[in-house]
């Protein structure tokens, strides 16, 4: 399953706004479709939303593809699931013959 790496997409777009010398007010200014916020949350490392995310790659310069990771995934068979530890069953502290 792909994956982009935001906390590497943000040392990167911090180092090109450094790069290029835009502080954020600059860069908001520079880039009218972006807003502070959004900034601030790409610099950082947080989580954005495809377009944004496509959308700052392009303003800056950066390829998006280039922070996007595979990561194995995982196999789930009968097998598997059988495998899997099950808690047992005990009787509720609290007694009576609906609790089991």
């Amino acid at each position: 399953m792909a994956e982009i790496d935001f906390h590497r997409f943000g040392d990167a777009f911090a180092d090109r706004l450094n790069g290029i010398g835009y502080s954020l007010s600059q860069a908001e200014q520079k880039w009218p479709e972006t807003d502070r916020a959004m900034l601030s949350r790409a610099r950082a490392g947080k989580t954005l939303s495809a377009g944004n995310y496509l959308l700052l790659c392009e303003m800056a310069g950066l390829d998006p593809y280039a922070f996007m990771t595979r990561a194995k995934r995982c196999r789930v068979t009968r097998k598997s699931i059988l495998e899997q530890a099950v808690t047992r069953g005990v009787a509720r502290e609290t007694g009576g013959d609906l609790d089991r």
